[in-house]
């Protein structure tokens, strides 16, 4: 073939299928975009915006649930109050009740108390539960969670963390410790732990005067950011009449107690004084003139006026020497406590029950009762006070410390001490800082 009929042959064919492209590619374009319109009108008029990715494979559960609202009701139950009957005002049907029922596997839902709060979650308008919560303690909870898909309820019992922090506070005495304590935020129960803490060195019925200042660190507890209560004092000061007492408390092996920053206990082998009573009627006294023979006598303890039936205390731990009556004194009890210490209690309107002569007895232990028996002239408890058998004043004999550590308890215990005394006084007011400095000069 010629050369140049060749070429044009090639040049036609080209051609042809340049334009066939160009059509195809035309037709191909223009059906895409044309579908793609019909898409998105059809979209439009069934929603304003893409379709979310959960709600196309939303089951038929959350739909139903969809449609409906989660409700919240907390009950304080009262005396009388029943779970059927609570949840039953709630429109809880009797078939989840016994569901609930069946799940509770420590038996909380059958033992309900007034006081204990109810936390119920359901949905309305079908009064379907989904949770029930029985709140027992603050940091205690049974949580009821209902399964939709076995159409049953999971039970599990939550402890709620609790957040131990320290706070330290300052009390100046104008009217009373509990009144002026009460209104700087502290409770009865710890101003009571402070009391007991002193009271082998502080008469507070007696000692207490207006100017008495004190301050405590101690524990509080929290659940959640919410105050739950006080714990323990870790440390105190009590500045009574001028004179100053500290306690740190700390763990030995017998259990904890209260310590001073030398590490003697401020736990003492005998209490000041054994009864609440109102007033001493009549104190020690070697040349006393008898209110009833009207001679020179010795008064060889103290008397602690107190209405009859008053209950009695053993000052320290020992062993009933004597139960009964004896001449003058009337119902007494003596109490032997060892290496020559001896107590005696007269003028008794009764013994403890079942008290007998070789009894051991505990230090605050009740013997008796506050009577006038024997010589009295009134209700009262005359108490004696004997070392090796000589008759000491009760309100001012020195008393032994009780419970003393051991060397290798002192080792660990003096440099915590020290670290308490400086968190103390890192934390005490300047004016608190400056009177505690004048008293230590004197």
């Amino acid at each position: 073939m010629d050369k140049s009929l060749l070429t044009k042959s090639l040049i036609g064919v080209s051609s042809i299928l340049l334009i066939a492209g160009a059509a195809t590619l035309y037709w191909a374009l223009n059906s895409s975009t044309h579908q793609a319109t019909q898409s998105n009108e059809s979209q439009s008029r069934h929603s304003a915006g893409p379709v979310p990715e959960k709600a196309m494979i939303a089951s038929p559960l959350d739909q139903v649930k969809a449609k409906q609202t989660l409700e919240t009701t907390k009950v304080i139950l009262k005396a009388g109050d029943s779970l059927s009957r609570t949840l039953n005002r709630l429109g809880i049907t009797d078939r989840q009740i016994a569901q609930l029922i069946q799940a509770d596997s420590s038996k909380v839902l059958t033992s309900l108390q007034p006081g204990q709060k109810l936390t119920i979650q359901r949905w309305l308008p079908k009064q379907q539960l989904e949770s029930l919560t029985l709140s027992s303690t603050p940091e205690k909870a049974y949580v009821f969670q209902h399964n939709p898909e076995q159409n049953l309820f999971s039970f599990t019992e939550q402890v709620a963390p609790i957040e131990t922090r320290l706070r330290y506070q300052e009390v100046m005495i104008d009217n009373s410790l509990f009144l002026d304590g009460s209104r700087a935020g502290l409770n009865d129960k710890l101003l009571l732990a402070l009391t007991d803490i002193f009271r082998w060195d502080i008469d507070f019925a007696l000692d207490i005067r207006p100017g008495d200042r004190f301050a405590v660190l101690f524990e509080e507890r929290f659940i959640n950011g919410d105050r739950l209560d006080s714990g323990n004092i870790i440390a105190a000061q009590f500045i009574n009449n001028g004179r100053i007492y500290e306690a740190i408390r700390y763990q030995i092996n017998n259990g904890a107690n209260y310590f001073t920053r030398d590490g003697l206990s401020l736990r003492k082998a005998f209490i000041r004084s054994p009864v609440d009573f109102t007033h001493v009627s009549s104190q020690f006294n070697p040349n006393r003139l008898h209110p009833i023979f009207k001679t020179t006598r010795p008064h060889q303890g103290v008397d602690y006026a107190a209405p009859e039936g008053t209950p009695v205390y053993s000052s320290g731990h020992g062993t009933i020497s004597f139960v009964g009556e004896m001449k003058g004194y009337g119902n007494t009890v003596i109490i032997d406590h060892g290496k020559g210490y001896s107590t005696l209690y007269a003028h008794l309107s009764e013994f403890q029950e079942g008290l007998y002569t070789g009894q051991e007895i505990q230090q605050g232990n009740e013997i008796a009762k506050v009577g006038q028996t024997g010589w009295a002239t009134g209700p009262h408890l005359h108490y004696e006070f004997r070392i090796q058998g000589q008759h000491k004043n009760p309100e001012t004999v020195d008393i032994p410390y009780d419970s003393p550590m051991s060397k290798d308890e002192l080792v660990n215990f003096l440099p915590y001490a020290q670290q308490v005394i400086t968190r103390l006084q890192q934390s005490q007011s300047s004016d608190y800082s400056q009177y505690l400095s004048q008293l230590s000069r004197r």
